[in-house]
């Protein structure tokens, strides 16, 4: 099958070339003014494991062509793709009343972060524009919400849980049903709702596990003033099955641009809709003040007294393998110190160019080549990011590099008891604050 794909995001390209890696015939169009050459060479902007190479071998074989010019894939779809950003809903209708101008049924699949009802309002909007045209040839508009992870999207995408399918007519959902049966072979995972009610269930979801995080975050602080071991009821509290072990880890609070920008959206229409509501503003809000956890542990450590001192920070990122920095928790941990005349130490295998465009060249921010290089001469040590290569260090060398053998760690990497007999000062989240 012929498909067009716009967008050339994480979303756009796994789709792109899942699609094409089973035998069709696909265009992907770069609707962001990326440089297409490096885009083509793989050169794709975000950690996603193997999907560059596997972007070159399609490429090479033939079923996959990446273009910056939308026309190309105009002339070129019997199923169009939309992967474009949440903010991107202009360009998206833009898009759509060029594509309605060609005298061909289209079925138009958007896989974007638009407001629930986007999809109804696009369909009449293209059918707006062929009526105009005097054009009789039919618009079919589907929703697939996109629920892919960074760093298991391959994964996501072609061994899919579920697929959640939002179609209002039978024609479109035979094509999209067809494109989507490679990946659905072992038993059927479709799921087939309405547009709309496909829409509200990318949101529904996030807000569910931002909800569960912040709940876990919540006893987490609890647990500190009971003097309970957040751990050891993480365990149990998963063991129902009814609750599960995902997103039940407590932390310094979570991240990300799309997850975040799907919780504010869905507050706000809850907010605009719903009489009464709060939840959903309570788990932001929370999440928020979650991202201050270690720095409040910080600074009753130091008894408010922080300038001057040396902090190494290991983790910019918003989760491991990935480079953004987009609503992380070291942010506001970086401004808060830097406020109180603290000098910051920074590594992260992947985010520091990122954070290098954050924040410039400043003379309280020194950017390190290796995490024991953040940590010569600190005052403390700062976890943010639970990056594998911090799981295991060597804690006799940090202990002998660091001016004292102090960490604050943000993810609960390493066990309290292990590392008091270390002779390490402590402080995870819901751990071990009752000293402080």
């Amino acid at each position: 099958m012929k498909v067009s794909v716009y967008g050339c995001g994480l979303t756009g390209l796994v789709t792109a070339w899942a699609l094409a890696d089973v035998g069709n015939d696909v265009v992907a169009i770069s609707c962001d003014c990326e440089d297409i050459d490096r885009i083509r060479n793989g050169e794709i902007g975000f950690e996603e494991p193997g999907l560059s190479q596997k972007l070159l071998v399609e490429q090479q074989s033939g079923r996959l062509q990446i273009f910056s010019e939308i026309e190309k894939g105009f002339d070129h779809g019997q199923v169009h793709f939309l992967a474009l950003g949440s903010n991107q809903l202009g360009l998206a209708e833009r898009l759509l009343k060029e594509l309605a101008q060609r005298e061909v049924e289209t079925t138009v699949v958007n896989q974007s972060t638009f407001p629930v009802g986007t999809a109804d309002r696009l369909r009449r909007l293209m059918r707006q524009e062929k009526d105009g045209l005097g054009m009789t040839s039919d618009v079919h508009f589907l929703s697939l919400p996109s629920i892919l992870q960074e760093g298991a999207a391959i994964a996501n995408f072609t061994r899919p849980h579920r697929i959640i399918v939002g179609s209002d007519d039978e024609a479109g959902l035979t094509l999209l049903t067809e494109l989507m049966r490679p990946f659905s072979r072992n038993h059927d995972q479709l799921m087939v709702m309405s547009t709309r009610a496909a829409e509200f269930t990318k949101y529904a979801i996030n807000g569910m596990l931002a909800t569960k995080l912040s709940f876990m975050n919540e006893m987490a602080n609890l647990a500190d003033q009971l003097q309970v071991d957040i751990e050891q009821v993480r365990k149990g509290v998963g063991s129902d099955p009814r609750i599960g072990h995902d997103y039940i880890y407590p932390g310094c609070g979570f991240g990300g641009l799309s997850f975040s920008e799907d919780l504010i959206t869905l507050a706000e229409t809850v907010e605009q809709q719903v009489e009464d509501s709060f939840l959903l503003k309570t788990v932001l809000h929370t999440n928020e003040q979650q991202k201050e956890v270690l720095f409040r542990k910080l600074w009753r450590y130091w008894q408010t007294d922080l300038k001057g001192k040396t902090v190494a920070i290991w983790g910019a990122s918003f989760k491991p393998n990935t480079d953004s920095i987009d609503n992380a928790p070291s942010l506001p941990l970086m401004e808060a110190l830097w406020a109180q005349g603290v000098r910051i130490k920074l590594y992260d295998p992947k985010a520091m160019p990122r954070v290098s465009e954050c924040f410039g060249s400043r003379a309280d921010l020194e950017l390190c080549n290796s995490a024991y290089e953040a940590t010569s001469q600190a005052d403390a040590l700062m976890i943010m990011t639970e990056w594998k290569e911090f799981w295991s260090p060597d804690f006799e060398r940090l202990k002998g590099m660091m001016k004292e053998p102090l960490i604050f760690d943000g993810r609960n990497l390493f066990d309290p008891q292990y590392m008091k007999e270390l002779n390490f000062k402590y402080f995870g989240v819901g751990r071990n604050s009752e000293s402080l």
